[in-house]
């Protein structure tokens, strides 16, 4: 299956660890995502539960007649007590332990990394479920982008905070399940600015 992620139009908030936190997007924030993706093609489009990233599928798939279908398991990782706040008010140590050893160190009062991990992986079984998988489009976020990088192509989570994934980048992977194991290629990354 040839799966399209795409992380959704800026709110403005780039210094903020907006998780569960749901600001608007910044006005016009989708034109240069529609205009940049206007070639591709998709026969269904699912998107995080969240405004964000319902509001960038919304304006991808308008044009293509498509129906977007919300789904929670595509939502970012909840950072509990850290969730909207500021990244200069958090705990450096704290936040640095956290991207180290997400298992070890969770965000206080926040999402289990396991159980991050296993809703993002529930999603794509799902996506596969269908015996003739469609070319999909996802719009979700950072932190989803980077777990599907890490469990469909085998890349350590530590790769994945390395990689931009500013709002707007497009993943194009070919994903594929065998013996019930999850495993694919990247086929682009694609910034949209």
């Amino acid at each position: 299956m040839i799966l399209d992620l795409v992380r959704h139009a800026t709110t403005g908030r780039d210094a903020y660890l907006d998780g569960r936190t749901d600001p608007p997007l910044e006005a016009g924030s989708t034109d240069r995502i529609c205009a940049r993706y206007a070639e591709l093609e998709w026969e269904r489009v699912l998107s995080s539960p969240r405004e964000r990233a319902l509001a960038t599928a919304s304006a991808l798939a308008l044009p293509r007649g498509l129906e977007v279908i919300g789904d929670e398991d595509w939502e970012e990782l909840d950072f509990g007590d850290w969730d909207g706040q500021p990244l200069e008010a958090l705990p450096m140590q704290a936040l640095q332990a956290f991207h180290l050893d997400p298992h070890a160190n969770p965000p206080p009062h926040g999402e289990s990394w396991g159980h991050f991990e296993r809703r993002i992986a529930r999603a794509l079984h799902r996506l596969l479920d269908d015996p003739e998988p469609a070319p999909t489009l996802v719009v979700s976020h950072g932190g989803p982008l980077r777990m599907v990088l890490s469990q469909v192509c085998g890349l350590p989570m530590a790769m994945c905070w390395a990689l931009r994934i500013d709002h707007g980048t497009r993943v194009r992977l070919r994903v594929e399940r065998e013996d019930g194991e999850l495993w694919g290629e990247l086929l682009e990354l694609q910034q949209a600015t």
